[in-house]
């Protein structure tokens, strides 16, 4: 379990380097991104990751993602930028997880590596702003 989220966060990081760089120049990131952090996954984990490996875990984070953006529009949450957590009182957790059980790993709890994610799967996102634009929609 310690190895797959080192994983997961690693392939974030990377990700979002390449969306820094400019690979990300529409919604989709270039092939070469792609490549290369197959390639890097290989070589720090000492395990076979192709292309396929890498477009099926940013799909899953694509998933994560939406929920996120989803919560967010929904009344009666919070956010929480320093934490980077969405925020709710007891009542409007237990019929958000009731209604919607994919919703509770991300109530009341640190979200991992939100900015990164922001950058790799998020849409119209600019470094440094993305943080606040996402924000602002809570509330």
């Amino acid at each position: 379990w310690v190895r797959a989220t080192k994983k997961r966060h690693f392939f974030i990081e990377i990700l979002a380097e390449e969306a820094q760089k400019g690979n990300k120049p529409s919604n989709t990131f270039k092939v070469v991104s792609i490549n290369q952090v197959a390639l890097a996954i290989s070589k720090r984990f000492q395990v076979q990751c192709d292309a396929k490996h890498v477009e099926n875990h940013l799909r899953t984070i694509k998933n994560q993602w939406q929920i996120i953006c989803t919560i967010g529009a929904e009344s009666g949450f919070g956010w929480d930028d320093n934490m980077k957590i969405i925020t709710c009182d007891r009542a409007t957790y237990d019929a958000a997880v009731m209604a919607h059980k994919k919703y509770e790993p991300f109530l009341n709890k640190s979200i991992d590596h939100y900015d990164e994610m922001a950058l790799v799967v998020g849409k119209d996102m600019t470094t440094g702003s993305f943080a606040k634009t996402f924000a602002d929609r809570f509330g």
